[in-house]
């Protein structure tokens, strides 16, 4: 029954990446690369349940949610073209943090780190709830399965870990959409010489 359960989690994830691939097309440039590669990294984690060890099912668990998540912070907060700098720093961040957790057995660092990107995501979406509610809110959302996921991995529990994760994902791809519809809604009025 807990294989059969795993299975379906990790098959919800897999789906949730294919789908936010697809949703990417109503985003930035720079956003839908940076979500594209999330969501291709998140599916590497839905096929971490097949692996032989579970041991190094839960190393892969350690590892790609702090790159997705890294990628995914990029991709709200700097939708357009993050500098190469900035790009480099914080995947460089998430995936040291992975590897160090998987590596070093301190999962505490892959948490520390998606904790971190939790909190940025929740400021992220304070800062804009005046003006793009409806990118804010999703992003909350998203945060908080973020949370939810690396608390998942830390009690050893991929099966709820990967529906977070799914949850996650969606979540921020469509806090992006949502961000580009306000930002072309207000273009709209400015132009039309209407009040934003």
């Amino acid at each position: 029954m807990a294989f059969f359960f795993d299975s379906l989690c990790a098959a919800s994830l897999f789906l949730a990446a294919i789908l936010s691939w697809g949703m990417t097309e109503n985003t930035q440039p720079g956003a839908q690369l940076n979500l594209r590669f999330a969501a291709l990294t998140l599916a590497a984690l839905s096929a971490a349940r097949f692996l032989p060890s579970s041991d190094l099912a839960l190393d892969v668990a350690l590892l790609t949610p702090s790159v997705a998540a890294a990628a995914a912070i990029l991709a709200l907060s700097v939708p357009r073209r993050p500098t190469l700098w900035l790009s480099c720093l914080t995947l460089f961040a998430g995936l040291l943090a992975g590897l160090l957790a998987a590596f070093e057995r301190m999962p505490i660092l892959a948490l520390g780190y998606q904790v971190g990107v939790a909190v940025a995501i929740f400021a992220w979406a304070l800062s804009r709830f005046g003006e793009r509610p409806y990118a804010a809110i999703p992003a909350c959302l998203g945060a908080t399965s973020l949370l939810f996921g690396a608390m998942a991995v830390m009690n050893a529990s991929l099966g709820a870990a990967m529906l977070f994760f799914a949850a996650f994902l969606l979540l921020a791809t469509r806090a992006s959409q949502a961000a580009v519809a306000g930002q072309r809604r207000r273009a709209r009025l400015l132009v039309g010489g209407e009040r934003a």
